[in-house]
């Protein structure tokens, strides 16, 4: 393929198809005697193949409703609590064991009298036992050795057992197998082996409560029945009909005689092939696999009933040929053009973005590749724009941001200096309430420059609490009142940083505006795992339904203009935005910040934070 790649090496796309075309016309070409060839061996077998499927359908459905009904017949009997009581083998005293042994026997007899293609019924457990019928005579055996006729058998180690193994719970059949197999003795009769042909279905099984399969149930059917199954077929195809597995054993034949023996035309059959047929010298051998089973249906016919069809294949080559260059340049001629096009229209309007002109649009040209490209193309060249538009209002953003943290950078040395030389002159003044107000914030602003953590303890926030009700009740008068319900053990538990001087705030510049901002906040926290809930509950004027509504949307809204990002924060207050965004910052996996009235009037905030195990 050398050659083919320097036919196409630097040359247009429009060439390169071309040349392809020409290639794919050769190999259709090719592809076209090929399918010829096997077209007139087609019609050569065409009479046997379709009279002889349509045959082999028919007699694989009755050998199939066979098996099944064969399957049930070993269910009915597993499920039979004698049977069941057989493989447990839990009856200690002899005649209780006799008793049971005579019932599935009597069992296994009425089976045998239903279905008279039942040859013999057998159970063999793992031990040695042994228990069957076969119309005759009954047989108990209790060969804990396993030297008996079935266990020394080839049915037994070849088929059986190896297979077995593999498909439990499964039914393993094998055919070609002898009465004398199973322990029946074989005496002349009139000159003839008394010895009967049987087909053997064999399952493993095990009782109710085993693990593991701990016996082997046989149902011996008579060659006869199979070969009645089919037999119809004769009478409308010349040639011999017969079943076979898959190593090529006979199982089943017109010909007792060929029973056990290895058929020749089922050798020849490929490995993996389920139906078909080929040629062997003057015969030709038409075969289907029985659906469900590894049985093999094989019909030989002389040749000599279908050669004469091979004139009738004298014009097909010629008439496959010229349909398939015709249809080769028509493809090439309409998929080039077609393809072509949207690919100069992509080189262009690639080149007019290297040029600065950006969201360029291509029209949509169908479904193939190279339309999903121009496609891509498009979302592309829009994506640009868009991206570089962001990127503009990120720089404003990053703009606002760096001027708002220059205006509010304060010297926190200047600040406790400041809050310092107050206090003192209070102090000299005797001003307490000063004094103290100073002390309070002073306390309130000093984890803010020394501690820049994130989390705090629950104590050291209810401390702040404590500091800046004391600010407010210098603010506004006495009448605000703080009360915790808090258990010891959860003081050590972490919260963000400041997350309650916003609600206590909030409550009291909202909730006790009309009371003269006097009024109750009482502050809770519970211990519900994984989580930490903290509840800021006041007895202010509350808030309606439609008010909360308006709240949760304005905290929850990511995107707003300045004007009505200030009126908001004026209505609602800055403070339940702030803490709402600090806790879906910090812990994103938790539930969101919830607002309610309680029943007895004014407020709950509730929110949760995780509880760190460390």
């Amino acid at each position: 393929m050398k050659w083919v790649r320097r036919l196409g090496r630097n040359r247009s796309l429009r060439y390169q198809l071309r040349l392809s075309f020409i290639l794919i016309s050769l190999i259709a070409l090719i592809l076209s005697a090929l399918l010829t060839y096997f077209g007139v061996l087609g019609i050569l077998e065409k009479k046997t193949n379709e009279s002889s499927m349509q045959y082999f359908l028919q007699a694989g459905d009755s050998i199939n409703e066979f098996r099944e009904e064969i399957d049930k017949m070993t269910k009915q009997l597993l499920i039979d609590p004698k049977f069941q009581q057989f493989l447990d083998n839990n009856l200690t005293e002899i005649p209780s064991r006799i008793q049971l042994h005579r019932e599935i026997m009597q069992e296994m007899d009425v089976y045998l009298r239903n279905y008279d293609y039942l040859d013999s019924i057998y159970l063999y457990a793992d031990d040695g036992r042994a228990i069957g019928v076969n119309g005759q005579k009954s047989a108990l055996i209790n060969d804990s050795l396993k030297q008996g006729h079935f266990y020394s058998s080839n049915s037994y180690h070849q088929v059986l057992l190896s297979n077995m193994k593999h498909t439990f719970p499964s039914i393993v059949w094998s055919g070609a197998n002898r009465s004398e197999d199973f322990g029946e003795p074989s005496q002349p009769v009139a000159g003839r082996d008394s010895a009967r042909n049987i087909i053997t279905a064999a399952r493993s099984v095990k009782s109710l409560y085993q693990s593991l399969p701990s016996a082997i149930l046989i149902l011996n059917v008579k060659e006869e029945k199979l070969f009645t199954l089919y037999n119809n077929l004769k009478s409308k195809l010349n040639g011999q009909i017969y079943i076979c597995n898959r190593s090529g054993q006979v199982i089943s034949h017109v010909d007792k005689q060929m029973l056990g023996s290895e058929s020749k035309a089922c050798r020849q059959i490929p490995d993996g092939s389920e139906s078909g047929s080929l040629k062997k010298q003057d015969e030709q051998i038409v075969y289907s696999q029985i659906e469900l089973t590894d049985w093999m249906m094989v019909k030989e016919v002389p040749i000599h009933e279908f050669i004469g069809d091979i004139l009738n294949l004298r014009y097909q080559m010629f008439w496959i040929v010229g349909v398939s260059f015709i249809a080769a340049f028509i493809a090439s001629a309409l998929w080039i053009k077609k393809v072509t096009r949207p690919m100069h229209n992509l080189m262009e309007a690639m080149g007019m973005v290297e040029k600065g002109k950006l969201e360029i649009i291509l029209e949509d040209g169908g479904m193939n590749e190279f339309s999903r490209l121009s496609s891509g193309f498009n979302r592309m060249s829009v994506g640009i724009k868009q991206l570089i538009e962001q990127n503009r209002l990120a720089e404003k953003e990053k703009t606002k941001a760096e001027i708002q943290m220059l205006q509010a950078q304060i010297n926190p040395h200047f600040l406790f200096n400041t809050l310092n030389t107050i206090k003192w002159m209070s102090v000299v003044n005797k001003s307490d309430n000063i004094t103290k107000s100073i002390t309070s914030l002073s306390n309130l602003l000093r984890p803010i420059f020394k501690n820049t953590a994130l989390l705090c303890t629950l104590k050291e926030e209810l401390e702040y609490a404590d500091h800046y009700i004391t600010i407010l009740n210098y603010r506004y008068g006495e009448g605000v009142e703080i009360e915790y319900s808090v258990a010891p053990e959860l003081m050590n538990d972490k919260v963000p940083r400041f997350v309650l001087q916003p609600l206590i705030e909030n409550s009291v510049l909202h909730g006790f505006e009309r009371s003269g901002y006097a009024g109750k906040i009482r502050i809770e926290a519970q211990e519900c795992r994984p989580y930490l809930i903290v509840r800021v509950i006041d007895n202010g004027q509350g808030m309606s339904d439609e008010k909360q509504i308006r709240v949760r949307q304005w905290m929850e809204s990511d995107h707003m203009d300045d004007q009505a990002e200030t009126s908001d924060e004026a209505a609602y207050g800055i403070g339940l935005r702030n803490v709402y965004r600090r806790i879906r910052l910090n812990f994103p996996e938790c539930p969101t910040l919830t607002i309610s009235s309680p029943s007895s009037g004014g407020l709950c905030v509730e929110f949760a934070i995780p509880i760190s195990d460390t």
